[in-house]
């Protein structure tokens, strides 16, 4: 066997460690400073799909909900400067999404680096963390095989993340003879059996626990792990902002989701635990509504806090006990630790579970379409294991309340909050799993920042279903602003198009919905068109979220004012 390797073009090198480290799909929108690994990515079209974008943030958005849809490392190509900037909203939220993501920047030659040559961005200053979990240049095309080993055990190891690689053009064009390298490891700790057995004598001791479930880098194997651990001992469990598919939520230990609307009576709960086992979860702003359920450096309840980030264990909340541990390695040794008596905090798991089941039961409502009965609908008429993706906005809610999780992977939402999410999110899940249903949840808003990847959706013959949750505003800015500045409104009304004759216009199938009678047979339609589909769900402005109207928030702000 012939050990020398060939001279190879950087661009080269650079594919072949991609597809030495698994990666079978990239996103992108293409620019002339990464040709060469264009020309490499044309050589490998058989084992790696290039899913060409039409904006750089919908690409980003893309690769890191590919990576929350599959577990693997989501790709994204773009162009230096304005490209790079346009995707950085993406590893914005795969950052705080704790999602596997790696993008690759075309960069300027190397010799007119730091003359603020065309497009120039210092990529290693910008992105530096706490943007990214790392970010790198490459000089040098012989050092592609070692930097990007580095690029990707780190995107994948510990809590997983999102890493940056600058790369020279001219770098790109290079040739060099090199070895490829072994493929990555990722790099876990594992909790010690000390560990477990001060967490199942705290377990013991608690009366009243909870079990908090979030965070990233969950296998099907550790959630599995998870669910068994939480049934043998009876264990009442919620889950962090917009991670309701850790746990099936037909689960009797299931008791609802720390969520931007969480139930008063999950908060009150959390607050009246005398122990939180918290699995994952950075126990965010989100989730803890603004660290005052859980509050913050020592809170009152005792804390066992399990995270794959050793840096992250004590960074705002000091446990009692603190297990540095990836998911899959402690969900195993959990589902194995003897199970303690949870006979004793039966009554507490069966209230907690009761006051969820009490949340899928809606309000009246008698308006022309009622958003409740348009979930009944959709939990009736589409698979079980359906992936929903989520853009960002009150609209969410009505998932987040009345959808029902059963499998793991079915949720993809941005924790970051980013609007533009949704759209994208939904081809990325169509690209990972096209045998699946993919179900959009998008306000009019969100839709308007990226819609155009219906464009990408149409050209790779993808068919997600996109519900679009019309009202005519930016509906949660506008929540915000009638409570605290009643009557001085600016900035929050929206002009829109014809949304379903705009899908049409892109190929797309378009419905419209003003009546909860119509929506049914829309349904229907938009999943016989076998083609990307837009319902446009002309909802009533004042029902805001799914427990209030406008007029309500105005007119409590109006009486406090008042007093």
């Amino acid at each position: 066997m012939d050990a020398t390797p060939s001279s190879r073009s950087g661009g080269q090198v650079l594919i072949d460690a991609l597809l030495l480290h698994g990666v079978d799909t990239v996103f992108a929108v293409p620019g002339e400073s990464y040709l060469a690994a264009l020309d490499a990515l044309y050589g490998a079209r058989n084992r790696i799909r290039l899913i060409t974008c039409r904006h750089e943030s919908g690409a980003a958005f893309m690769a890191e909900a590919y990576g929350k849809a599959t577990g693997r490392l989501g790709v994204c190509f773009v162009t230096r400067g304005p490209g790079a900037c346009n995707a950085s909203i993406g590893v914005h939220a795969a950052m705080q999404d704790s999602t596997p993501m790696l993008l690759l920047v075309g960069q300027v030659a190397r010799g007119m680096l730091g003359r603020e040559a065309f497009q120039e961005i210092d990529f290693t200053a910008m992105f530096a963390p706490p943007i990214a979990k790392m970010a790198v240049q490459i000089d040098d095309p012989a050092r592609i095989p070692e930097i990007m080993h580095h690029a990707v055990r780190t995107a994948m190891s510990g809590r997983p993340g999102p890493v940056v690689v600058a790369l020279p053009e001219d770098m790109l064009t290079e040739s060099c003879a090199v070895a490829d390298g072994k493929p990555y490891q990722a790099v876990r700790a594992h909790p010690g059996g000390g560990q477990i057995d001060a967490m199942r004598a705290m377990l013991s001791g608690a009366a009243r626990p909870v079990m908090i479930l979030g965070g990233g880098g969950w296998s099907e194997a550790a959630r599995a792990d998870m669910g068994a651990f939480a049934a043998a001992n009876g264990l009442p469990t919620t889950v962090s902002f917009r991670r309701q598919d850790l746990i099936d939520n037909t689960a009797d230990v299931y008791i609802g989701d720390l969520g931007s609307s969480v139930e008063p009576k999950l908060v009150q709960r959390i607050k009246d635990a005398d122990l939180l086992l918290v699995v994952g979860a950075r126990l965010g702003e989100m989730t803890t509504r603004g660290y005052t359920t859980i509050e913050a450096p020592a809170p009152r309840q005792a804390l066992i806090h399990i995270q794959a980030d050793g840096a992250e264990l004590g960074r705002v909340f000091q446990p009692d006990l603190a297990i540095l541990s990836g998911m899959e390695e402690f969900a195993a040794v959990a589902r194995a630790m003897a199970p303690v008596d949870g006979a004793k905090w039966n009554t507490w798991r069966e209230s907690g579970r009761a006051d969820y089941v009490a949340t899928q039961t809606p309000e009246p409502y008698d308006g022309a379409l009622n958003l409740a009965e348009v979930l009944r609908i959709l939990k009736r008429d589409l698979p079980e294991d359906t992936i929903v993706t989520l853009d960002a906005g009150n609209f969410s809610g009505w998932a987040h309340r009345y959808w029902t999780f059963r499998h793991g992977r079915t949720e993809l939402g941005p924790t970051v909050g980013a609007m533009g999410y949704g759209v994208p999110a939904g081809i990325a899940a169509k690209v990972a799993h096209p045998e699946r249903c993919v179900l959009t949840f998008v306000g009019d808003g969100g839709f308007m920042m990226t819609g155009q990847e219906l464009a990408t959706a149409m050209h790779h013959q993808l068919d997600p279903i996109i519900l679009l949750f019309n009202n005519g505003l930016y509906g949660t800015i506008r929540m915000h602003q009638e409570r605290e500045y009643p009557d001085r409104i600016i900035g929050t009304d929206l002009t829109n198009p014809d949304f379903a004759a705009l899908a049409r216009a892109y190929g797309a199938h378009g419905e419209t919905v003003e009546r909860t009678e119509d929506f049914a047979p829309a349904l229907a339609r938009a999943r016989q068109s076998g083609k990307a589909a837009v319902i446009d769900l002309r909802m009533d402005a004042n029902v805001i979220t799914t427990k209030t109207t406008l007029d309500a928030i105005r007119d409590a702000a109006k009486a406090r004012a008042a007093r």
